[in-house]
């Protein structure tokens, strides 16, 4: 709008694109007022990157417009010169938070080291790769478009707008090419800096909170799963009716749900209802204590004696250079979900004060019990709660303690 109102282009509207003969700053100039213009309504796209991306687009822009001694052209050097400034600043405070990550990382250090499996490192590297192998990509396309606007380019200079029906290729190519290059260089920085935050930080596996943890997408192990069965679990049980039983209560329910998500253990079911629960003996629900279909749905987590079972982890975190992978302890090994990287997002301080922290956690009923059980022998630091007329309650007696990490 700065460069609109600096020159005037009221006045303009219905003058050609250019006048007289096509030249390469005319192409330059064009390609930059549909780059800029492209920028301004879908840059927000880029996240981060436009950070990077805006100092490139504002002075791709600004040398045409120099060139050609628009009265814009100290609006477009303005511009990129301000948003020179808050890449710096961005830096900045990127530099900052590596350094704080990586003290964090190093008073947080147990001393406990921990083996990747060659899967989990292969999902490691092949996800290192995967950022080069888009810096490259894009730069490939960005030689191509180049080539490809150079050899268009060259059948357009000297034309008029008249011989050319008042609409060149060469610029739209050259948009095209121009933006094909700013992402690549971009992603480029991103792959760099990526590099030297991991490198700073190291391969830390870090125990982290599910609510007030660095990034969003983390769950507890079995978050969702009390009072639930596996749909082939419960299918392949002799005298189960957990299927039958939802199915009757949500006639109109969609199929494919139950079997993505499980299936609700039926209070009423031969095998799965809260009589068998109550049935147990207490050793015997001591070695079914990690079943879900034990517990009722709004029962807090089961709190093992290990916290670190019950915690997800962030393999390789290393600030928002890198969100790492999300794992979990699985019979004393780290077990890594490359899937579930793609959820994971930065938290910021505005997201920790836009939470409810005010947010109590369903308390256990006291009226109904039916006895408790000591759970210390299974590895779980608490006890279980059953009820006459419901599924049983977890009740721990230990607090969540900070965050730690271990080297990998």
């Amino acid at each position: 709008m700065g460069a609109f109102v600096a020159d005037r282009g009221w006045e303009t509207l219905d003058a050609e694109a250019w006048e007289g003969p096509f030249r390469v700053t005319d192409m330059l100039g064009l390609s930059g007022l549909f780059l800029s213009m492209a920028f301004a309504l879908g840059g927000w796209v880029l996240g981060g990157r436009a950070v990077i991306a805006a100092p490139l687009v504002l002075a791709y822009a600004a040398v045409p417009h120099t060139v050609d001694h628009y009265a814009s052209a100290w609006v477009w050097w303005g511009g990129a010169a301000a948003a020179v400034v808050w890449a710096f600043v961005q830096a900045g405070a990127s530099v900052r938070q590596l350094r704080a990550v990586r003290a964090l990382a190093r008073r947080s250090d147990t001393g406990r080291t921990v083996e990747l499996d060659e899967a989990s490192l292969a999902v490691v590297r092949t996800a290192g790769r995967r950022g080069l192998y888009w810096a490259w990509g894009l730069s490939g396309v960005a030689a191509l478009g180049c080539a490809v606007t150079a050899a268009v380019l060259v059948t357009e200079l000297g034309k008029t707008a008249e011989e050319l029906d008042s609409a060149s290729v060469s610029d739209v190519l050259a948009t095209g090419a121009a933006a094909a290059a700013i992402l690549a260089i971009g992603q480029w920085v991103h792959c760099a800096w990526r590099a030297i935050a991991r490198t700073a930080v190291g391969q830390v596996i870090w125990q982290v909170p599910v609510g007030p943890g660095p990034v969003w997408g983390l769950s507890s192990p079995r978050e969702g799963q009390a009072g639930m069965l596996a749909f082939e679990q419960a299918r392949s049980i002799p005298g189960c009716s957990c299927i039958e039983d939802w199915r009757r209560a949500n006639p109109d329910a969609d199929a494919e749900s139950m079997e993505d998500y499980g299936v609700p253990a039926a209070e009423y079911c031969p095998v799965h209802g809260i009589d068998q629960i109550n049935a147990l003996s207490p050793e015997r629900f001591i070695a079914r204590a990690a079943e879900p279909w034990l517990w009722d749905p709004d029962a807090m987590d089961l709190s093992p004696t290990r916290p670190e079972e019950n915690r997800p982890l962030l393999v390789g975190f290393a600030g928002h250079a890198h969100l790492g992978f999300p794992a979990r302890f699985k019979n004393d090994q780290v077990d890594l979900d490359p899937a579930d990287s793609f959820f994971l997002e930065e938290r910021t301080s505005a997201d920790n004060e836009a939470d409810d922290s005010d947010w109590d956690a369903p308390r256990r009923p006291t009226k109904g019990v039916f006895d408790r059980i000591d759970l210390r022998p299974a590895g779980l630091a608490g006890d279980a709660v059953r009820y006459r007329h419901g599924r049983a309650w977890f009740d721990s007696d230990t607090a969540d303690d900070s965050s730690s990490g271990a080297q990998a």
